[in-house]
């Protein structure tokens, strides 16, 4: 159900609907309760209405605070409802992706109660949201998502399949390593220094292979230019990439819904591809490291109690004898599903 179109339909019919405060559309149907699209007429704001069980009470100081949303309990018909409404126009298209995303999130809720969790659990992350609607993805997190989809689309796609390296990319959930599998795990450093000194680790557990199996650092070096969006030159936008990146994995229903999540969780949406052309990037060329025994870094086990959150510049000399050549890693990346699928 595009909630969108509900949306767009009642703002229509509320030209000649002046003397009603609610229009109301069926968005989702569930077990004891309804989702509901709404229209509210005098403010001309669309909103999400999540019918609530009897006897449900949601004081005020429990429900989220949200930037740009007006969230209440609402009485309409001698029903209770929990009410999501935009309040901020600027906001209406990361709202309709929310809202959308939210759909899909409590389709398989067995009950009201498990619906309105999972609802105030996407609301917790509104304000991410409309942070990144008003001022879009950094540069730095766009050459970082950049980095690992390149990663997916030419080393985990052609060797693990579309479903187990979709299921397997993690950066989105904030894990500490970038991709995990049940035997391995790789963490993805994207940079655009012509000849780097140093990858920065942001804490003690992206570098510990501790329970996690084989452990890669893949290092990406990129050339980077800012250029109008009609200039033919070499390399890919982010728009680019992220095109690439569905290609890949289309033919697998649940891995491309998996892959939409993900990007959903980085902040990205497709009505704001026109921020993100006037990039490109290109390989330079790409270093793998194995973490094993030896290996430079700061692991969790040798902090001193109370010591934690480590940062630290990781000097890519002092990795090259951990590095392994293509064959190498692409036989190592393959020990991912087999182990996955045998475990």
């Amino acid at each position: 159900m595009n909630v969108s179109e509900l949306w767009k339909g009642m703002e229509e019919e509320a030209g000649r609907a002046s003397n009603q405060t609610w229009l109301m559309r069926l968005a989702l149907p569930l077990p004891g309760c309804q989702l509901m699209a709404g229209f509210h007429v005098p403010s001309r704001s669309p909103a999400a209405l999540l019918q609530l069980a009897d006897g449900t009470e949601l004081p005020a100081r429990q429900l989220p605070a949200c930037a740009g949303l007006d969230v209440r309990v609402t009485q309409l018909a001698n029903k209770s409802y929990l009410e999501v409404r935009l309040k901020d126009p600027s906001c209406s298209d990361v709202f309709a992706v929310l809202i959308q995303d939210v759909v899909h999130r409590i389709a398989k809720a067995t009950g009201p109660r498990s619906a309105l969790d999972e609802l105030l659990g996407r609301l917790s992350r509104w304000q991410h949201f409309l942070q990144v609607s008003r001022e879009g993805l950094s540069v730095e997190a766009q050459r970082g998502l950049w980095g690992e989809l390149h990663v997916l689309i030419h080393h985990l796609v052609p060797v693990l399949g579309a479903g187990t390296s979709a299921e397997g990319w993690k950066a989105p959930s904030a894990s500490h390593q970038d991709f995990q599998f049940a035997a391995g795990a790789i963490e993805v450093k994207t940079t655009i220094a012509k000849q780097p000194q140093s990858v920065r680790i942001t804490s003690e557990r992206q570098l510990d292979d501790t329970g996690v199996g084989k452990l890669l650092l893949w290092v990406v070096v990129l050339d980077e230019r800012d250029v109008p969006a009609a200039e033919e030159v070499d390399g890919e936008t982010l728009p680019m990439k992220i095109f690439a990146a569905r290609n890949a994995v289309a033919r697998d229903i649940a891995a491309a819904r998996t892959l939409e999540l993900g990007l959903f969780e980085r902040g990205w949406m497709d009505v704001q591809a026109d921020r993100y052309r006037d990039r490109r990037w290109a390989v330079r060329r790409e270093e793998v490291f194995e973490v094993v025994e030896g290996f430079p870094r700061i692991t969790e086990a040798m902090l001193a109690p109370g010591l934690g959150s480590v940062m630290y510049a990781l000097s890519l000399s002092a990795c090259e004898p951990f590095a392994i050549p293509q064959e190498r890693h692409r036989e190592i990346v393959a020990t991912f599903n087999t182990y996955a699928t045998e475990g």
